[in-house]
């Protein structure tokens, strides 16, 4: 009940503020970020102790519906606006790139979660390692975006260059945790699940690289 208020207020106050023609769409891009990065650190809480705390991975789900919430709200204000600061498409596109980032780690904790995967491994804890280091920087990205015309672009491109190299060390350590496992693993059904997990790590860093690139061409494009 609680979170369906805070939903229904957050439609209300972003509706007010579209009607009064003073939405800031930079805001509701920080705001988005945000979800993956608590996500993110839910994520990490469950698996930092080795064996993996389901009750972290079901509030994970929790996160992944409010942020979704937000991202369809933000849709809906977009899609109905005349007037936006950039154009209307790469809105769209950027919310639409959160809300995968969302469900790319709503899955590593719903997958976690159905094969009752017990225990974290090295592979994993550096994954999502790279994931929370990644949402910081993503986040840090919008927040400079807000006044991306008026701020260095040499420290714009640091960030999403930073964040390309978060998602290339995610490609590593998936190739180092597949040797590993291949090399390790006698049990072909706990092979399987740890191929999967890493399959699906890798993937969420790849959503995060997508949604800086996003960013990035858009500024380019301004040049």
């Amino acid at each position: 009940m609680g979170e369906e208020k805070r939903s229904v207020g957050f439609a209300r106050k972003f509706k007010d503020k579209f009607l009064k023609e003073k939405v800031d769409y930079f805001e509701i891009f920080i705001e988005g970020v945000r979800f993956p990065l608590e996500a993110a650190k839910k994520l990490q809480d469950s698996i930092s102790h080795e064996d993996i705390y389901e009750k972290d991975l079901l509030v994970i789900r929790e996160i992944k519906k409010e942020g979704s919430k937000h991202v369809d709200t933000s849709l809906r204000i977009v899609e109905d606006a005349f007037i936006t600061p950039i154009d209307q498409r790469d809105i769209i596109e950027i919310l639409n790139g959160i809300d995968d980032i969302l469900h790319s780690i709503e899955s590593v904790a719903k997958h976690l979660y159905i094969m009752k995967v017990p225990k974290s491994d090295a592979f994993m804890v550096s994954f999502v390692d790279n994931i929370i280091s990644i949402s910081e920087r993503l986040y840090d990205l919008m927040v400079i975006f807000r006044e991306f015309k008026k701020h260095p672009k040499a420290e714009i491109f640091k960030l999403i260059s930073e964040i390309g190299d978060l998602e290339e060390e995610g490609d590593r350590i998936y190739a180092e945790g597949m040797i590993h496992i291949f090399d390790v693993e006698k049990d072909p059904i706990e092979l399987m699940k740890k191929k999967e997990i890493y399959k699906r790590l890798e993937y969420s860093l790849d959503c995060f690289n997508r949604v800086a690139d996003m960013v990035g061409n858009l500024i380019v494009a301004t040049l």
